[in-house]
């Protein structure tokens, strides 16, 4: 039970991290009020440190689900 836990932690943190590198974007377009486009670009420290933030909240979401699956499955033993 406690190697599919930490699994589940690790390569949901490394897949959910690899997913958000190659998805998430870092340069964001704004409109003003006038209809003026201008874009800002997150500097790469902040960049990487929201892409780790969404990862390790992603990995400890799908802990707690693996968690509570495989505590139903041994209920339901």
């Amino acid at each position: 039970m406690e190697k599919i836990i930490v699994k589940t932690g690790i390569y949901s943190f490394i897949v959910s991290f690899f997913l958000l590198v190659a998805f998430m974007k870092r340069i964001e377009s704004t409109t003003d009020v006038d209809g003026m486009t201008s874009s800002v670009i997150t500097p790469f420290p902040e960049f990487f440190f929201t892409i780790f933030r969404y990862s390790v909240i992603t990995s400890i979401i799908a802990v707690l689900i693996a968690i509570a699956y495989l505590a139903s499955m041994k209920k339901n033993e």
